[in-house]
């Protein structure tokens, strides 16, 4: 809950009392009390416990806790803060509050009598210094001028004297006094009045010093106590004040040494030495020691003495001499033990009412912020809070919850180190992150805390100007740190209507965004580009960063888009920035698409010098820029320069789409044949020439250069001349000409080049001969093997658009393939190219095409040249007639050689043609037969279209069986098919009818059914008598007794040699 009222301060004092639910601080009190009562040997107490865990106020419960029920003893507790007098002499500063307390204190203890003195001299200063200057003559210089004054006369008396040594003393002994007497008066002084020894080196040191000196006299009066009290001094007073306690009713003196855990390591260490010496070594009746300590100072205190030692079979060990400093002093430490959860809350609630009053009820978020962001609870630390809460409040706006005051308290000095980012961004939360990182009024509150603003201005107020002063600044530090924070759009939002510098502020919010494309980016954007007044005149008159920048982000994209061209074009002059325009536009158009560029159609005449600049700087797309030039100014431009510049000018290719130049093309025609002489002119010419009739190549070179000039050319050129490839190539395309010198140099002069002068030959070539009528010229160049490397390259590579006629290469496709010397489908793949042609290849140019070709295209069948022509040579096989296959299978004619390359499925009046010369012949009716080899071909040729062949072969049989008709001849020739497909096992007739027995004394024949042994032992189990056939064999293998293969072939059909079967 808010607290209206003002609050006041707590005291700090300790309350001596155990405040905490459990009641462990008056448990160990009392556990202590009783130890300092019943234990002699007690002398030093150590209280272990962290800094503000009530080490303090436990030790102002024990001297409550002995204050009653001693049994009589009485007990004096003196607190000595060791921080306090950190920069005194420790030793020599507790005899002196000590006694002091013991003596003087609001209850004397001590005789004041007996202990005067000594009290005295302990508590005199460390150094007291009076000083009294008078102005006088010192002692040496009175001295000085003493014995000058004296010197005449000792010299006269001297005179006066006749035994040699009194002379000598009469002269010595005044001077000896003087400056003894000075002597013996400066040790009296410094024995007397300084306190402090003689020495010679002080007595000459004055003497001298006085006797150089102006006229004064410093003379000093110090009493000298500085020194600290050794060990042995030390322990020797505290002896005596036992003994006077003894004296004195018994009583027993409680020294307690505090806040020893606030001091420096070395002040730990000086102090510690001390009370292990002079405590914790000494015996005393009635005094006992308690010194409250944090074992983590001390650890750290010591830390520089710790060792590690080796340790069997273990990690190396470290000896904590802190811990073992600790064990060594003490004769017994208690630990305080921390206040439990319940406790501190309970303490926390009663320290909040007396600060607020006894109606005032502590916010949870309060007790949660301070359990979550405190690692320990002690009355200290909570009195602490409660009194930075009290200050706070009474201070800020009343409307600022307790919550975000108590959070402020522990983010403040991250906050003072950074305050926009710890408002922000705060990174003190720690466990209270998940609660309050999304809290949208935290940032205002804190915000109103740390600035002392109210409530409702805090946040728009500071940030506001600060991001608005940033973005006119193109820095973007604040609104990084803002992103991600509840009033971030807002205060963004309300900073842009206030920037003054629109172009700092775009580049700043592009840096900040990066690629946010959210909503209410894109309103951020739009509020700016509102800001810019876009409607109005621009004080840009060309391309700025920030244009493209807001193009990119702004919804209205088509309008400031035209507003920009509207802008840029009407600052368009002749000299303006060409460079900026062109790279503004280009900026512009990453943001824009084409469609909404449409808007702006907008043509600006240019100077043609400018245009040819755009033109060279954007090449193919320098029309998206909006401008242009007038035809006529450009070609007068162009004819007008000289013949240097004009040679050089490159850019026709991207001009002619756009401008008619109708005098320039004329004027570069005229300059290639007026140049001739001049070979570098000429060659920029040439390219010129070949810029302008690039679609319309070949050039007729003739109408420009005759042979003569050629032959001219080459012979002043040579291989490594830019021009050289040219040239070469315009005599390659004349080679037809008959100009004897002319094809001379071809022949002879060339020789031969290498794979980069090839490459330049080819890529020009085809400007001075067509591609097709190169390859078809090849043959006229067999010994000039460069045309065909040349041909080779043009062939695997492209060098721009080529001219064949594809029906003519297809013809002589066998001369160009053996000229070229390069793979069927290479050729053909680059044949391919001109497939939409074609479909000039008609059914009646089929026999012109080569078989090697028709086999070529079989194998690369998916180019769509080889579909067209396979598709035409299937027609045209289809169109042949039985009597025409009869007529190519006795022949092997094209026609047969066609077919064995390429066959479509199925071809009846082939079939029928190889069925009729089959049956006439085994019939007797025709003389005729097809060679073994063409049968072979043609039986593939059938298999191949899928045809069974065995109904050829069998009707062969029949006739064999049927008509008796078959003869050795007949036998030898069919033969082989007829066991392949004629089913002779089928017929029980075959072994006499067709295997008579009469043919086996054939060779050939014999060797016949010997290799179908198999199928023979199949036909003579069908047969009804196979008589005739085993005797014929029999008497056979009797005849050739030798022949173990027919004696083998006879056991293998069961013919007995010596009888029948």
């Amino acid at each position: 809950m808010n607290l209206h009222n003002k609050g006041k301060l707590l005291s700090k004092v300790p309350c001596n009392d155990d405040l905490f639910e459990g009641g462990a601080h008056r448990k160990l009190a009392i556990e202590i009390s009783d130890e300092i009562r019943n234990d002699d040997n007690c002398t030093i107490i150590g209280i272990d416990g962290g800094w503000g865990s009530g080490k303090s106020n436990l030790v102002g419960m024990i001297q409550k806790e002995l204050s009653v029920g001693s049994n009589g003893v009485k007990y004096h507790f003196f607190t000595y803060d060791a921080w306090g007098h950190q920069t005194d002499l420790q030793r020599r500063t507790i005899l002196e509050e000590l006694t002091s307390d013991l003596v003087k204190g609001q209850t004397p203890i001590l005789d004041e009598n007996s202990w005067k003195d000594s009290l005295e001299n302990l508590l005199a200063k460390k150094k007291h210094t009076s000083t009294k200057t008078i102005p006088a003559i010192g002692i040496g210089t009175i001295v000085s001028l003493f014995t000058i004054l004296l010197t005449p006369f000792v010299t006269h008396l001297a005179s006066l004297v006749s035994v040699e040594w009194l002379k000598q003393a009469v002269l010595v002994i005044p001077y000896v006094a003087a400056y003894g007497f000075f002597g013996y008066r400066h040790y009296g002084k410094m024995k007397d009045k300084y306190k402090q020894d003689f020495t010679w080196e002080k007595c000459l040191s004055e003497f001298f010093l006085i006797y150089k000196d102006d006229i004064k006299e410093e003379t000093k009066f110090e009493t000298i106590s500085e020194k600290e009290p050794s060990s042995r001094q030390f322990k020797d007073w505290i002896h005596e004040i036992d003994n006077g306690l003894k004296q004195n009713n018994d009583i027993v003196l409680i020294l307690v040494i505090d806040n020893m855990d606030r001091l420096p390591k070395q002040k730990v260490q000086e102090l510690w030495a001390a009370i292990h010496s002079c405590f914790s070594e000494e015996k005393y009746t009635n005094i006992r020691i308690i010194v409250p300590f944090d074992r983590l100072h001390i650890r750290n205190a010591f830390q520089s003495e710790n060792l590690v030692r080796q340790c069997c079979d273990k990690d190396n060990a470290i000896t904590v001499y802190g811990d073992d400093f600790i064990n060594k002093t003490f004769y017994i430490v208690y630990t305080v033990p921390p206040p439990i959860l319940s406790g501190w809350m309970h303490y926390f609630k009663d320290r909040w009412k007396e600060a607020f009053g006894n109606s005032a009820i502590v916010d949870q978020s309060v007790l949660q912020v301070y359990d979550m962001l405190t690692k320990e609870q002690s009355p200290r630390k909570i009195i602490a809070f409660i009194n930075q809460f009290v200050t706070i409040r009474n201070l800020c706006d009343e409307r600022i919850e307790d919550k975000y005051i108590a959070l402020y308290i522990f983010g403040r000095s991250k906050i003072i180190e950074n305050p926009l980012e710890e408002i922000l961004n705060p990174s003190y939360l720690q466990g209270l992150n998940f609660l309050y990182s999304d809290d949208e009024n935290m940032a205002s509150n804190i915000s109103s805390l740390y600035y002392q603003l109210s409530l409702d201005k805090a946040m728009d107020v500071v940030f506001t100007r600060e991001v608005t002063a940033e973005l006119d600044d193109n820095n973007v530090k604040v609104l990084d740190q803002l992103r991600g924070n509840a009033n971030y759009w807002e205060i963004l939002n309300h900073s842009i209507t206030e920037v003054s510098n629109i172009e700092n502020a775009a580049l700043a919010l592009e840096k900040h965004f990066g690629d946010n494309s959210s909503h209410e980016a894109s309103l951020i954007w739009d509020a700016l580009y509102r800001r810019s007044c876009p409607g109005s005149a621009t004080q840009d008159k060309q391309y700025e960063e920030y244009h493209g920048i807001l193009l990119k982000h702004i919804s209205e994209k088509k309008d400031y888009y035209a507003h920009l061209i509207t802008v840029y074009h009407a600052n368009i002059y002749d000299g303006f920035d060409l460079q900026n325009y062109i790279n503004g536009i280009d900026k512009l158009h990453e943001f824009i698409s084409e469609e909404d560029r449409k808007t702006s159609d907008r043509k600006t005449i240019i100077s043609p010098k400018q245009y040819l600049q755009l033109v060279e700087n954007r090449k193919d797309n320098f029309g998206e820029y909006g401008l242009a030039v007038d035809d006529e100014k450009m070609d007068d431009y162009l004819v007008n320069l000289d013949v240097n510049k004009l040679a050089d000018m490159k850019l026709y290719p991207l001009l002619k789409n756009e401008v008619e130049l109708p005098r320039y093309k004329e004027q570069i025609k005229q300059l290639v044949a007026k140049n001739t002489s001049n070979i570098q002119i000429e060659t920029k010419l040439l390219y010129r020439l070949k810029e302008i009739v690039k679609n319309n190549r070949p050039i007729d070179i003739s109408i420009y250069l005759n042979d003569n000039e050629i032959y001219n050319m080459l012979n002043a050129l040579s291989k490594d001349d830019e021009l050289y490839p040219d040239v070469l190539a315009m005599a390659i395309s004349r080679y037809s000409s008959d100009t004897v010198y002319l094809r001379g140099y071809l022949q002879n002069s060339v020789g031969t080049l290498t794979e980069e002068q090839t490459e330049k030959v080819s890529s020009c070539i085809e400007y001075y001969i067509c591609y097709g009528d190169l390859l078809l010229q090849l043959d006229n160049f067999s010994a000039m093997q460069y045309v065909a490397d040349i041909a080779r390259k043009l062939t695997t590579s492209k060098y721009g658009v080529s001219i064949m006629d594809v029906k003519k290469a297809l013809v002589n496709y066998d001369t160009i393939h053996e000229n070229l010397k390069l793979e069927s489908h290479v050729i053909l793949t680059r044949f391919n190219d001109w497939k939409k042609y074609i479909s000039s290849v008609k059914l009646e140019d089929v026999p012109s095409l080569s078989i090697s070709l028709v086999g070529d295209m079989k194998n690369s069948s998916g180019l769509q040249i080889s579909k067209h022509c396979l598709g035409m040579v299937e027609e045209y096989l289809e169109s042949l007639g039985q009597e025409a296959w009869k007529h190519s299978l006795v022949s092997n004619d094209y026609n047969f050689k066609l077919l064995c390359v390429y066959h479509p499925k199925s071809l009846a009046f082939f079939i029928d043609a190889f069925k009729e010369i089959m049956r006439g012949y085994a019939l007797g009716n025709s003389d005729t037969s097809i060679s073994n080899e063409l049968t072979e071909k043609a039986i593939t040729i059938l298999n191949d279209m899928g045809y069974d062949c065995s109904i050829v072969f069998k009707e062969v049989r029949d006739i064999f069986v049927n008509n008796s008709c078959v003869n050795k001849d007949k036998l030898r020739y069919f033969g082989k098919w007829l066991f392949l497909y004629g089913n002779l096992e089928g017929s029980k007739k075959s072994l006499n009818k067709i295997l008579r027995s009469e043919f086996l004394d054939d060779p050939e024949i014999l060797k016949l059914v010997s290799e179908n042994k198999t199928v023979v032992k199949q036909i003579m189990r069908k047969a009804d008598d196979t008589s005739d056939f085993t005797n014929k064999l029999s008497a056979l293998a009797k005849q050739h007794d030798d022949d173990d293969g027919l004696k083998s072939l006879c056991a293998y059909w069961g013919i007995d040699i010596d009888g029948s079967k």
